[in-house]
């Protein structure tokens, strides 16, 4: 009898501890760090891949979507070039549909069939070309560019990589959703304000990064909430490691089509780029009359027409004040307030205020045509104040 209960204790208790290892198990989810480190470490393994991608892109001046397709082949030439193969299936832009890229590691072609013409060279020669437009650079006493990264702040392993990663960015666990037929877990990535150049923190924003469930593989990604703009690109469709063909890198220039190789191709002029940048604008310039204390100008650049000038402070602070004609509201699209900014309306976004007791605002208003933005370590009222103060 003794004999019976001690085996009945004994079955109830692993029953017990089966349930407890369950339980456990189902709450031991992994974070978002974990996640970002099996991605990297999926990616490492990948050798080929074949996917349909839908792409969206809404930039200033700039809209665009499409779907393509496209499989690739890594270390496919002789100094470790992919191969890959990409086709336009859908664009809004018409002329696009049809386009095809082809590499096969050595060669590549890029055939519009829209125009009939084909871009093609060999890899070789246009390193050749590039060597030639770089040896005017500055070069360090070793014989390398200048400014280029230490070897030794490269990341060796995944988890060392994700380490970096979140020097600059926040990682959080934003749940999960399907893309395609593809259960996906949802990483966002938020930029950590004193890690990021002041432009970057003047213009807000955020990446969210889908990867596969199970595996991690990354199956896309997303820029939004910022004043630059938005992006987004999501694999609807993604194999990897099930071998591509190699009929598939090669490519057959089409009867009549023009072709034009890429290494006689003229890069643009560098003194003419620079001439270019310092065309004085074609609107009346406001200068501020009110600045905060002991703000002085570092730099003044033409950004596609529109004047930046970049403001610095003895405490570190920066702000930019920018002018230009343009139809395209750069501010984001969420979060703002209305104000009122020399008589016309405006919206002004702030961000909270970091450790520091620093905030950051972008104020943005039109005038006519031109647009004026204000943004950096200001605060809403310091923005406003040199709004007022332009003449």
């Amino acid at each position: 009898m003794n004999s019976r209960k001690r085996l009945l204790s004994i079955l109830l208790a692993l029953v017990v501890l089966a349930g407890t290892a369950v339980a456990i198990g189902a709450f031991v989810v992994p974070s978002a760090q974990d996640l970002l480190v099996q991605s990297l470490e999926t990616s490492q393994t990948i050798t080929d891949g074949h996917a349909i991608v839908e792409v969206s892109l809404d930039v200033p001046e700039q809209a665009m979507s499409g779907t393509v397709e496209a499989w690739g082949r890594l270390d496919a030439g002789p100094n470790g070039e992919p191969a890959f193969r990409v086709e336009v299936l859908t664009a809004d832009q018409a002329d696009l549909i049809g386009t095809i890229a082809v590499s096969d590691g050595t060669q590549f072609w890029v055939w519009n069939p829209a125009e009939n013409v084909v871009l093609t060279g060999q890899f070789e020669e246009l390193y050749a070309r590039l060597a030639e437009e770089m040896a005017g650079q500055d070069f360090d006493h070793n014989g390398e560019p200048e400014g280029d990264v230490d070897e030794a702040d490269i990341p060796e392993t995944p988890e060392e990589a994700v380490a970096k990663l979140l020097e600059y960015f926040t990682a959080e666990r934003a749940g999960s959703d399907t893309i395609g037929d593809t259960a996906v877990n949802t990483i966002r990535l938020i930029p950590i304000p004193e890690q990021m150049p002041e432009e970057v923190r003047a213009a807000g924003g955020l990446l969210n990064v889908w990867l596969r469930d199970g595996d991690s593989a990354p199956v896309g990604v997303e820029y939004t909430g910022s004043a630059l703009g938005s992006g987004v690109a999501r694999a609807t469709f993604l194999e990897i490691n099930q071998g591509v063909a190699d009929a598939v890198f090669t490519f057959t220039i089409p009867e009549g089509a023009t072709v034009i190789n890429a290494a006689d191709l003229e890069f643009p002029d560098k003194e003419a780029l620079e001439e270019a940048a310092a065309i004085e604008p074609d609107f009346d310039l406001l200068a501020p009359t009110s600045l905060p204390a002991e703000a002085t100008l570092r730099e003044t650049t033409n950004v596609r027409g529109a004047i930046v000038e970049r403001y610095g402070l003895p405490d570190g602070r920066s702000f930019t004040i920018a002018q230009g004609r343009t139809s395209v509201n750069l501010a984001p699209a969420e979060g703002g307030e209305s104000v009122t900014v020399r008589g016309v309306a405006g919206m002004v976004y702030t961000d909270a205020e970091d450790g520091n007791g620093q905030s950051r605002t972008l104020l943005n208003w039109s005038e006519g045509d031109i647009q004026y933005w204000i943004g950096g370590d200001l605060t809403s009222e310091e923005a406003l104040a040199i709004a007022e103060s332009l003449q």
